[in-house]
Parts: structure tokens; sequence; C-alpha cells
């Protein structure tokens, strides 16, 4: 008899306690991945909140002021927020100096994880930037009472009227001197008074607007037109006075005339200013006969020592509207400056400018006309020397009461 059979033992879908722990790992790894990946992410998202909150924190900065407050703080953090998925809290640090404003941030976010994974259920994610924005602070306005001396012309052009005819151009001028003097505006002035030579000059000092009012009074129109004696004499005369600020205004119709070298006199004689460390500002009165070469004269003897032969020193009017107009934009763009703002800003129209006083900081609005503003705080900008010229109210607030120019521009940039 043959012996039966025992029937084979089924062994298929059998799970040993090795593939168990093997899955559980695997699930592991696989959540480890996941919220490493997440955090990655998250990583990502707080570096940009970070990064636009730094540079929406200056330019809040550059627009409103300081201090950095609570409402500039919330403003910053609203536009940070928009670039993270998950909530931000931020920290701020605000430093200062003259020549930036630093701004740092850190932009913190919670990030939910596995407790199975990490022992930890939540991860705190960073990150930190560092954004910096240009600015220039003065404690000091170029001192009131700079010395200016008209250079006037009185030749016998000068008796004609403008264009389609009106006033004379002399009689224009005088009044608009006479306005020009009765306006109280901080400045010593004297007076060089010229035609074929220089005929009347006026010490700078206390007297000196009552003796210009007597002297365009005494004279008229007369003769022919020699500039650079009229330049030489005003030299002397700003040399004579101690240095708060040199400055010569040239007024003149006419090419310099009558010998051969006019031109070339009344050119060295610009130079010798400048290398005085004069400024020269030319106000020609043209007309539909003017000549370009009279243009190009009072050009090339127009500017500061650091900017010579400029056209931004050059104006020119060309009616008696003008003329008064151009007269006192020209005077009240003396009275009170500070700067050079160095490096320029590149992008003036982001220029911003504020008075700050214990801490605080209020905006200066920019103005086209200092003097008619100038019981109000207001500037302009003046790109032919780079500076801030301040009206008399804002000056004064400098130099009466301590204020503080403070000078912001261009746009904030990322420094790490």
């Amino acid at each position: 008899m043959t012996p039966a059979r025992s029937p084979a033992r089924r062994e298929r879908g059998a799970v040993t306690p090795a593939m168990i722990v093997a899955a559980l790992l695997l699930c592991v790894v696989a959540m480890g991945a996941i919220t490493i990946g997440r955090l990655a992410a998250v990583r990502a998202d707080a570096q940009r909140a970070a990064d636009a909150g730094a540079l929406a924190a200056l330019q809040i900065v550059r627009d409103r002021g300081m201090p950095f407050d609570a409402t500039a703080r919330a403003a910053a953090e609203a536009l940070a927020r928009r670039n993270a998925a998950l909530p931000a809290r931020f920290q701020w640090r605000v430093t200062e100096s003259a020549d930036t404003v630093e701004i740092e941030v850190i932009a913190a976010i919670d990030v939910d994880q596995p407790t199975l994974v990490f022992a930890a259920g939540a991860a705190e994610v960073r990150g930190r930037s560092v954004a910096r924005l240009p600015q220039r602070r003065f404690d000091d306005a170029e001192r009131r009472l700079p010395k200016l001396v008209m250079a006037l012309d009185y030749s016998g052009s000068m008796a004609l009227p403008f264009s389609g005819g009106g006033a004379r151009a002399i009689d224009v001028l005088e009044d608009s001197v006479e306005g020009l003097l009765g306006a109280a505006l901080d400045i010593d002035y004297g007076a060089a008074f010229y035609s074929s030579g220089v005929f009347r000059t006026v010490g700078i000092g206390a007297s000196a607007p009552n003796q210009i009012v007597s002297t365009m009074n005494a004279y008229d129109a007369g003769g022919s037109t020699n500039t650079g004696a009229a330049l030489t004499s005003a030299r002397n005369l700003l040399l004579a006075a101690p240095d708060t600020g040199r400055y010569v205004l040239l007024v003149s119709d006419g090419e310099p005339c009558c010998e051969s070298d006019a031109f070339a006199r009344g050119r060295a004689a610009a130079t010798a200013l400048w290398n005085a460390g004069v400024t020269i500002y030319t106000l020609e009165i043209r007309r539909s006969g003017s000549s370009a070469a009279l243009d190009q004269f009072m050009t090339d003897v127009a500017g500061s020592p650091s900017s010579r032969r400029d056209p931004n020193f050059h104006f020119v009017a060309t009616s008696a509207a003008a003329l008064v107009d151009q007269f006192r934009n020209i005077v009240a763009s003396i009275v009170c400056k500070v700067g050079p703002v160095s490096p320029a800003p590149s992008d003036p129209a982001s220029l911003r400018v504020y008075l700050e006083q214990g801490g605080a900081e209020r905006a200066l609005p920019a103005t086209d006309d200092l003097a008619r503003d100038r019981a109000l705080e207001r500037y302009r900008w003046e790109p032919a020397d780079a500076t801030v010229r301040l009206t008399a109210a804002a000056c004064d607030s400098v130099l009466d009461a301590g204020a503080e120019v403070v000078v912001r521009f261009d746009r904030p940039a990322l420094a790490e």
C-alpha cells in the first residue's frame, strides 16, 4: 500500500514583521521628505517677505520721513505679508547714519510638522533681509547774509524797450532792484554800475541799499558795455568783505565792447572770480535783435567755481515781467542752501527733504519760486550744483531753531 501524502502548506499572503517595519520607515521617510520640502518652500516665502518688508519700509521712510513708528511698521508688514502664504511675524531694526538709513527685518513663519517624524509639532522658519536707502544730513545751512554784488549794465542800449515796446529795460531793471532791496531778504548787497567803464561802486555793508537806490536815481543809460571792468570791480568788492558765500549777478543786454579783446577780458575776469570762490549768475536781457554771441558770452561767464560756464546759471528775460521774475528767482536761490548732495541723486524725482527736530521729521514741499514762498518752509532742488535751496522760513528753522536738513533720494536696495 502507498502511504497517503500530507497537503502542502500554503504561505501566499503572509506579512512578516520586517515588511511592516520597512513600510513604516518608508512612510516616515516620505513624510520627512514632504515636510522638508514644505519647510524649504516656507523658508523661501519668509525670505521673500523679509526682502519685501525691508524695501517697503525704506520706501515709506523716504516718502513719509522718520521715525519708523507703529503706523509705518504696519504699512510695511501689510505689503510684506502678500509674499507669504502663511501668517508671518516681523522683527525690525532701524539704523541711521549721516549717509544711509538701514533697516534689518526678520520674518518668522510657523510650520506644522508631524510628531511621528519631528519631536516638536511646529517649526519656526525665518528669513532675514537688510536694505539701505541713501540720505544726507546737514546740521547747518550756508550762513545767511551771503554777499551779492550786482553788476548793472547802464549802457545806451538799456534805454531801449523790450521787443514789442513797453517800458525801457533800464527802468524795469531799476524797479526790480529797488523791489529786491525792499524785500528784506537776508543778503548783504554791493553794486558795480557800468557802461563804457565802471562809473560807480557801492561797497558791501548796511548802508548799501540806500546808496544803490540813490545811484539809480542819479544816473541814466548811456555809453557802451565794458563787462570785463564790471566783473573785476565786483571781485574787488567781494574780496573786501568776509566770505559768507560770495556771488555776482551780472545783468546786461549787450556784447562786451569796444576793444578787440573785450570778450577775452570778460572771460578772464569771470575766471578770476571763480578762482576766488565766487559764483556768477548772468541775467541776459534779450530782444529780437540780440545776437547769438551775447547769449554765448553770458553762458561762458556763468557758473560756480566747481561748475564753470554752466548754462544753468544763465537766465534770460525777454519781457519786463520775465525780467522781474528771473531777477527774483536768482536772488532767492542765493539766500540759503545745503549741499552739495554727493553723489547726486540718479533720479531727482525721488528726492525728499525733511527738517528734523527732537527726533521727529516734517516734510518740506518743493517749490518753483523761493521768493514767492519765502514765508513758508519749502525747498528747491538745484541740479547745477547738486544743492537744496531753502526758503527763508526753512532756513530760519535750521539756523535759529537747530533743525537738521535730511535729504533722501533714489530707491532702496537690498544690502545682502
